[in-house]
């Protein structure tokens, strides 16, 4: 299970790792810790002044920045988040640990989304899949391409058996992407944002399944979940992960794209699965009937709201 842990997370990393890795700045990490604690018992007023003075005594300290952002978050004061995530981004070469980096576009990504400012939201998200060199590096593009036309000639269970490689930092921007490029009508686009957030989870778990079984390989999609379902961590935590709606996104648009027998193929393999959860019952009724989403109101809110 140790490589599952690797999985994006959108709260700050562990302060205990950072207090060890900045010996020469333990004022600063004593004062961030205790405005993170406050934040746990919802003294707002009290952290936010914390942060403040971790900040001071770092000079420039962009843990702290993203925390008073949190408060502001918490607070409901959209712009003032915006503005202290952003400045935490603007300073990211200061993070203790680099990849924290993405866990800001992520939280700025979330406030666009929940403002319904589709285009700043996925910009942000589009900043993440940059710094995927296996899907937006120009030597890459080739393999980009190959894994989409395996799919749409052979299906996933060929995808996920030939290519079993993860970049976890990206996992979750690629899965909102698809997400929103489906409900945006760019369906296209979104077959290739899930294929590599289904590839990126399912290397995962191909991975955990390996450590609890040293001669655990990867055959069919439809192995491996089973193979998932008789541990009762391992489902609790693919249950959780988002790679069910991944699988039910990316069948969506297939199906919208023109690919009608790859979709119905995920929806049987979702909709038989112990721990889809909800997407068993949605992949059931587009077995029955397909449908695809209405479309979101793109465009139709400002970046300044």
């Amino acid at each position: 299970m140790h490589r599952l842990l690797l999985a994006v997370i959108l709260a700050i990393p562990a302060i205990a790792v950072f207090a060890q890795a900045s010996a020469g700045r333990s004022e600063d990490w004593i004062l961030y810790e205790r405005a993170n604690a406050m934040v746990a018992q919802h003294e707002y007023g009290k952290a936010l002044q914390l942060y403040k003075e971790a900040i001071v005594a770092a000079g420039i300290f962009p843990e702290a920045e993203v925390g008073i952002g949190d408060v502001f978050f918490e607070e409901g004061e959209f712009q003032l988040a915006r503005m202290q995530y952003e400045k935490a981004y603007n300073i990211k070469k200061g993070f203790q640990i680099p990849e924290t980096q993405y866990q800001v576009l992520y939280k700025l990504s979330g406030l666009f989304e929940s403002r319904e400012m589709y285009r700043p939201m996925e910009d942000a998200l589009l900043k993440v899949v940059s710094d995927d060199k296996r899907f937006s590096a120009s030597e890459n593009s080739r393999l980009k391409t190959q894994i989409e036309k395996n799919y749409l000639d052979k299906g996933i269970d060929r995808v996920l058996f030939l290519y079993q490689f993860n970049v976890g930092f990206a996992t979750e921007a690629h899965s909102r992407l698809g997400w929103f490029y489906y409900r945006s009508g760019r369906y296209g686009q979104a077959v290739q944002q899930l294929l590599y957030a289904v590839i990126y989870r399912a290397a995962e778990i191909s991975a955990a399944l390996h450590d609890r079984d040293a001669d655990y390989q990867f055959k069919t999609l439809s192995d491996a979940l089973s193979a998932v379902e008789d541990s009762k961590q391992l489902s609790s935590y693919v249950a959780n992960s988002g790679f069910f709606k991944d699988l039910y996104y990316l069948a969506g648009s297939s199906y919208a794209a023109g690919y009608p027998t790859h979709a119905t193929d995920l929806w049987k393999l979702i909709s038989t699965s112990k721990i889809a959860g909800k997407y068993a019952g949605l992949a059931a009724r587009q077995i029955r009937k397909p449908w695809t989403e209405e479309l979101l109101g793109v465009g139709q809110k400002s970046t300044n709201n």
